[in-house]
């Protein structure tokens, strides 16, 4: 930890007793948590982006759709310059609902995605809109509270254990530990967790981070058998672990890295395209991640580079056969009307 976060330790006192109160008013029925009859599913995390949360609601997705359930995902839409209450088609910008719903509604079209600050008021109305939904996954809702989920998915950062990290602004903990309490499943992508879930009830599962086939975005198509190295850029949390799962196929030449949630503008590009320029082999390509895709898709700005490839790497958790079937077998227990 840098040295100067020690100066922190006092906002993360009155941080993690503004937390701890709040929490206790939610616990003690002082402060109200709404249930429906619809079951809802909440992926969250304790920490602060790059856990893994994305790629889980895409298996999760595809674990209820391929068994016929009818699905809708409800997010805050973070990021995002517009309020209330939207529905998300292929065609939206990220600007206007978030880069994690377009991400999700790519992936998955005749699914019902949604974005509101305000969940509850963004469940009532997907249920208004939709009478036959059997399931609600609730997007990063783990500390919203305001909903009661029927199930509690938490996922865990691959960098760091939870029982070394700090309270936010001193570490990136949302909460203290005490919050594994709430929750019924942890997916973990690593053994650093061991000591913090040595007494946690629930099911832990262990899963792995595999990448698919690029997806052409813009430029030159290329055969993707003729790509052997390529220039990374990615605005997300956890970029390491992009770049560790991208060098697993590719020769990886350099790694532009932004803000998790970035939002890239001329210049970024400009900045692309010069580096791509400056190495100059005819077998490059451009590759990003897919939630940055899902960011720059439906804007202008990729026009700037021309011809030059641009493909996504699509990032998916992976379990084994075993783990696969007991994950899959508790999604589709709650997924259901009772």
């Amino acid at each position: 930890m840098p040295w100067y976060r020690h100066f922190l330790w006092p906002f993360a006192f009155l941080y993690g007793l503004g937390v701890f109160i709040r929490n206790k008013l939610f616990d003690f029925g002082l402060l109200k948590s709404e249930e429906f009859e619809v079951p809802i599913i909440c992926v969250g995390n304790l920490e602060v982006g790059g856990t893994g949360k994305s790629p889980l609601i895409l298996y999760t997705l595809k674990v209820l759709t391929e068994n016929g359930l009818e699905v809708a995902v409800v997010s805050r839409g973070y990021g995002r310059k517009t309020s209330g209450f939207r529905l998300v088609d292929q065609d939206c910008a990220a600007q206007e609902v978030g880069d994690e719903p377009i991400q999700a509604k790519l992936r998955f079209p005749n699914v019902t995605v949604a974005v509101c600050e305000n969940r509850v008021e963004g469940v009532r109305k997907l249920i208004e809109l939709h009478g036959g939904l059997n399931v609600i996954l609730l997007d990063d809702g783990f500390q919203h509270r305001w909903i009661k989920p029927k199930l509690n998915i938490l996922t865990a950062s691959s960098k760091q254990s939870l029982s070394d990290n700090y309270l936010l602004p001193v570490g990136t903990l949302r909460e203290s530990l005490l919050g594994l309490r709430r929750a019924e499943a942890v997916v973990v992508s690593s053994n650093l967790h061991r000591q913090a879930l040595a007494n946690f009830n629930g099911n832990v599962f262990q899963s792995s981070m595999e990448s698919g086939e690029l997806n052409w975005i813009s430029g030159e198509r290329r055969n993707l058998n003729d790509i052997k190295s390529v220039l990374l850029f990615s605005g997300i949390a956890n970029s390491e672990r992009f770049e560790q799962t991208a060098s697993k196929n590719f020769k990886i030449s350099g790694h532009l890295q932004f803000g998790d949630h970035h939002n890239y503008t001329t210049s970024d590009l400009q900045r692309l395209q010069e580096k791509y320029n400056s190495f100059g082999a005819a077998e490059m390509a451009i590759v990003t991640t897919e939630k940055d895709a899902a960011r720059l898709v439906n804007s202008n700005l990729l026009n700037q580079l021309d011809q030059i490839p641009v493909f996504y790497l699509p990032v998916d958790v992976v379990f084994n056969e075993t783990t696969a079937a007991q994950f899959d077998k508790m999604i589709l227990s709650y997924g259901k009307h009772a």
